[in-house]
């Protein structure tokens, strides 16, 4: 499938972004901290034939500009905005977040709040998780976080994905300063637009000391979300779910299109993965 690659100019910033396919309503992907564009295009070119898809790397990414912001969810929800204006894309649109970008999805469907039809959140983040996850995650999990900015430091560009270290660095800081006061939509703020939550399998050859069972409670707050919500739990412990259980992914992003298409609720299950 064909993709039109286009540097989109927003504030001081200058935004890479992918259009796969055409049709409405346009999926728009959103990666996680410290992921690109890239890794989603097999998912884009998927369903790039029945409906619109954009891919992006917000700033720092790729051949993004370095970010001139706080990195805040608000800041990469304007941006994404301006990325869209650009490109001509018109609501309705359906919200695809992976990880940290669950919570930029969601920030920007309470900035504008109009044009978003529908939503899937893959593996996402949730606002109050450091709070309710203390003391739950395993000691290497814990080393991970601590060693990020050091490994970003001494991270080739390659590693970084083409991100300059000043940029991500503050990215990683105002992710982690993030607390459940600044949870931007609340339980049925999005009324009955369609919502997939998915959630990773828990890892049973690993103690996680706990963390998978409030992890999923996390992922059943943010069902609630809407009326028309589903939450579906992977048969993969992979948190990166697009190389993990990629079915899982493209069976929800359709029936999320399906129910903006046909104003139909969605269906009660999910088909497991390999099914459509």
């Amino acid at each position: 499938m064909g993709v039109v690659t286009t540097m989109v100019q927003v504030g001081r910033h200058r935004i890479e972004a992918n259009v796969f396919g055409d049709g409405s309503p346009a999926v728009v992907i959103e990666p996680a901290l410290g992921g690109d564009a890239s890794a989603w295009r097999a998912i884009a070119e998927d369903i790039g034939r029945q409906t619109t898809v954009v891919t992006y790397n917000r700033a720092p990414y790729g051949a993004s500009s370095a970010a001139k912001d706080g990195r805040t969810p608000l800041d990469v929800a304007r941006d994404l905005n301006g990325v869209l204006r650009g490109l001509d894309i018109a609501a309705p649109l359906v919200l695809v977040g992976h990880s940290a970008g669950g919570i930029y999805t969601r920030a920007y469907a309470a900035a504008y709040r109009d044009e978003v039809a529908g939503m899937v959140l893959i593996e996402s983040s949730h606002e109050n998780q450091r709070r309710a996850t203390r003391g739950k995650t395993p000691w290497k999990w814990r080393l991970m976080d601590y060693c990020t900015i050091p490994a970003i430091l001494a991270g080739s560009s390659q590693a970084r994905k083409g991100g300059d270290r000043r940029s991500l660095i503050r990215e990683f800081r105002a992710f982690r300063k993030l607390t459940a006061a600044d949870q931007s939509l609340s339980p049925g703020d999005l009324g009955t637009r369609p919502l997939v939550v998915l959630t990773r399998a828990r890892d049973d050859s690993i103690d996680d000391h706990g963390f998978w069972p409030v992890w999923h409670e996390l992922h059943e707050d943010l069902a609630r979300l809407s009326s028309n919500s589903r939450h579906v739990v992977s048969a993969s412990p992979d948190h990166h779910l697009n190389i993990g259980d990629p079915q899982a992914i493209l069976c929800a992003i359709r029936q999320v299109v399906r129910s903006i298409r046909t104003s139909e609720p969605l269906v009660p299950l999910i088909p497991p993965p390999g099914r459509d």
